[in-house]
């Protein structure tokens, strides 16, 4: 048997426009005026200031949102949060990869079973079938169940087993240099998706590109 893994956000979907401009709007719905842009670069600096969340990712991106507005007015922060929360739990902010379809489909027609591995929450399940995703994988392994966050190889591990898979008999693919790492500690071959158009042995501009590697 062999497997192919995938990470979520980045890899077979994108956020659609960016998260200051779904911010901003969210915001303005509340009375709120905010410059997405300036909204976006300190979304960035509150991602990345914290480690992936491993339990309770609601109130990690309660963190991370309240970081992004500080100094910023809410008539009601907790009632702004909870409508965020909610939107990217739906298919509204998201927008799938014109390949990603085509691309599982045709690697479920050759028998291989397929997995996502992602540092999302509980809400990547209402995205993944909102995206009409869902029934392409038979597994799909999240770090807030699972306990362990990418880089953590056991977070890879784990969907492994679930899939009755060893590791050389499967690679991953993802868009993070957490994706790699974790992948490669885990004893998974891996193929970082670079869709600026950089393109090496390791790095794929599509997801498309696989059916041309020699795993298959």
């Amino acid at each position: 048997m062999k497997a192919v893994l995938f990470d979520a956000v980045g890899t077979l979907f994108g956020v659609r426009g960016s998260v200051g401009e779904i911010y901003s709007a969210i915001a303005r719905t509340f009375g709120v005026k905010s410059d997405p842009e300036a909204i976006e670069q300190h979304f960035r600096k509150a991602f990345a200031a914290r480690r992936p969340p491993k339990a309770d990712a609601r109130s990690w991106w309660r963190s991370v949102v309240a970081q992004t507005f500080t100094n910023t007015d809410f008539p009601d922060f907790e009632a702004y949060f909870a409508r965020v929360w909610h939107h990217f739990a739906t298919a509204e902010p998201w927008f799938v990869y014109p390949e990603t379809v085509g691309v599982l489909a045709e690697l479920r027609s050759r028998s291989l079973v397929l997995a996502v591995v992602s540092n999302f929450d509980e809400r990547l399940y209402p995205v993944l079938e909102a995206l009409d995703l869902r029934g392409y994988f038979q597994v799909v392994a999240i770090s807030t169940e699972v306990g362990h966050a990418k880089p953590d190889p056991r977070l890879f591990a784990h969907a492994l087993q679930r899939l009755g898979c060893s590791a050389d008999a499967a690679i991953h693919i993802g868009d993070s240099s957490e994706d790699v790492i974790g992948a490669k500690a885990a004893g998974i071959r891996v193929f970082k998706v670079d869709r600026s158009g950089a393109l090496s042995a390791d790095t794929i501009d599509s997801l498309a590109r696989l059916l041309e590697t020699d795993y298959f």
